[in-house]
């Protein structure tokens, strides 16, 4: 499978959840208007199943439910309440309940997406399952009858009094449009969908100009066919043609005013609010359009196991949800986790866990993951109790350094989402270059029309650095916050590493060390509480699966980084070791803090 297919599969499946929140000091935007702080979130110490084990509850610490299980029944919720799970979510899956909506009714071809030339086509990653006798269709969401399925399965979850409502491959017919050679959909439904949106933003000179003079009768594939589109050569031709974008646009936009209906209707037959979450990876902008709407992230999060090396891609992953002011969970693709399965690689696996939790995120235990490869279709990874229990205590006995606790950030990326949908001012290069320095920085996103938010003042106005990509797109109102911040001289065009280094100093110092990510951490407003510090080692030995220890660092924070803090008292807590102190000296103003050693991971908690 290609990496740009791998990109794109990442969007999907069974297998996830994923990330987190505001941006360190505070969010870059308000709260979007269907947030509520009744519903259930996210903690940054929560420990997330995938599915549902009582079974392992008490081994790794479980708090949230995040996949729930097939069959929901209140008393296993009940029973995982008991057990200290908080946040149990039941999840729908929009493609991978490929059978059930075979038995749902004798017309379910009715519900699945038609290509360009008008026949049905499967989901192409799950090529290896049937149900009698058929293949995994590829369902479509603007279908009344599979809106009728998914209703029942509404019903099933809030008979099972869920906490949440997670919904896998939420993205449904949408993808279906880009997705390799699938040219999807061009049901009726979707040709009478498609009417209504031209009428809604397009003019009547400007649909004459296009040759539509009757939109009653207009159907978007006879169009294209009768100016000599054929079925062969859509695929390639797609984004030239006529109202290729219109049409994308309207696709995007259903899906993501069904997805909030059907949680509002849950809400609604459950009679108390419910968190959503959904199998999104943050890929693209597409995937991005349901983030205002949804209470924390759930999706798979590209690892790139093959490479045997601790991954930054995640870290990108994380600070674009910070900017999004949403909490979630991940794992990885399916491709990942077979490269695991087939080379026992669980030290490679718990080097994803600590960046995860490091980074303010929450990865999801890996005692039953799904597996994917080409030739091989699915299986399951479960993942040895004893490799990964210990990992998740540790995360658990010391939540009080990870809830509530932001990314100190004197520096901001700008994410703008409508270059990002031109393929321009992609900023994920940006991110890594910073994060291997550790410049501590977080994301601000500018919005459009798919994207509800918008460049804050005042979050601009804490930064003291905000760095642009080029060639922006954004609308002349987010610009004009640039601009002010450019007059101000605090605008940095990547990449101008000196006018980096003129306006935010190297902020940590490290000495005696390589291949090392530092991660401060701080409780927004509360300049008393502990300044907490991720030490992340970089150092895996891909042949031995193992981290190749670092010993006799130095750690050197600015003291104006630390907002003139006085530190005395550090403290160093790393799994399977006891918690020791360490002393700290001044070189001038800036404290020095010697780290005896670094396997895996530590938090280095900082007080006065």
């Amino acid at each position: 499978m290609s990496k740009t297919a791998n990109a794109i599969r990442t969007m999907f499946r069974t297998t996830t959840l994923l990330m987190l929140f505001a941006c360190v000091n505070g969010p870059s935007v308000a709260p979007a208007r269907s947030e509520t702080p009744l519903r259930p979130a996210l903690k940054r110490s929560d420990v997330v199943f995938l599915y549902d084990n009582p079974s392992l509850y008490e081994a790794y610490g479980c708090t949230v439910l995040g996949w729930g299980q097939s069959v929901p029944t209140p008393g296993r919720l009940q029973l995982a309440h008991t057990k200290g799970v908080r946040l149990f979510a039941e999840s729908v899956g929009f493609l991978t309940e490929f059978s059930r909506v075979i038995d749902f009714s004798p017309d379910f071809l009715d519900a699945a997406c038609r290509n360009f030339a008008g026949q049905p086509f499967i989901v192409p990653w799950l090529w290896d399952f049937k149900h009698r006798g058929q293949p995994s269709w590829w369902w479509r969401t603007n279908s009344p009858l599979y809106r009728k399925y998914l209703e029942s399965r509404l019903e099933e979850v809030v008979r099972a009094k869920a906490d949440g409502l997670h919904i896998d491959d939420y993205s449904g017919t949408f993808t279906a449009v880009t997705w390799g050679k699938l040219s999807g959909c061009f049901c009726r439904h979707c040709m009478a969908g498609f009417r209504d949106y031209l009428a809604k933003n397009l003019s009547k000179d400007i649909l004459a100009a296009l040759g539509i003079r009757d939109l009653g009768t207009f159907d978007y594939r006879a169009y294209l066919l009768a100016r000599g589109v054929k079925a062969e050569d859509y695929d390639r031709r797609r984004s030239q043609l006529p109202l290729a974008g219109e049409f994308y646009d309207f696709q995007v936009t259903a899906n993501t005013e069904f997805v909030t209906r059907f949680h509002r209707r849950a809400e609604k037959l459950r009679g108390v609010p419910m968190s959503l979450a959904v199998n999104s990876n943050l890929g693209s902008p597409a995937a991005l359009a349901i983030a205002p709407h949804l209470t924390y992230f759930c999706c798979e999060v590209e690892t790139g196991a093959a490479a045997r090396a601790v991954p930054m891609h995640p870290v990108y992953v994380y600070k674009l949800a910070d900017g999004l002011s949403r909490p979630g969970a991940s794992t990885t693709g399916g491709w990942d986790w077979a490269y695991v399965s087939d080379h026992k690689l669980p030290g490679l696996v718990r080097t994803w866990i600590a960046l995860s939790y490091a980074f303010g995120h929450n990865f999801m235990v890996p005692h039953y993951q799904w597996c994917y490869t080409d030739k091989r279709g699915s299986f399951w990874y479960s993942g040895p109790t004893e490799e990964y229990a210990w990992l998740y205590r540790f995360v658990r006995q010391n939540a009080r350094l990870l809830d509530g606790y932001e990314a100190v950030a004197p520096v901001a990326v700008v994410y703008d989402n409508a270059a990002r949908r031109r393929q321009q001012a992609d900023v994920e290069p940006i991110c890594t270059a910073l994060a291997e320095r550790n410049v501590p920085f977080t994301i601000v996103v500018a919005g459009d029309d798919w994207l509800d938010y918008r460049l804050d003042a005042a979050s601009l106005a804490r930064r003291k650095a905000v760095i642009v990509a080029e060639r922006l797109v954004m609308d002349k109102t987010q610009r004009e916050l640039l601009a002010a911040i450019d007059r101000a001289g605090r605008l940095v065009r990547w990449p101008d590493d000196k006018r980096l280094e003129q306006l935010v100093p190297a902020p940590v110092r490290l000495e005696g060390v390589g291949d090392m990510l530092v991660v401060p951490r701080e409780l927004p407003g509360n300049t008393k509480s502990s300044l907490v510090v991720h030490l992340l080692n970089r150092r895996y030995d891909g042949q031995k699966d193992a981290m190749t220890l670092q010993t006799n660092l130095m750690l050197r924070p600015r003291h104006d980084f630390v907002g003139g803090r006085k530190f005395a008292r550090a403290m160093l807590h790393a799994p399977q070791t006891p918690s020791i102190s360490l002393r700290i000296t001044f070189d001038g103003q800036d404290p020095r803090i010697e780290v005896p050693r670094l396997d895996l991971w530590a938090i280095l908690e900082l007080n006065e």
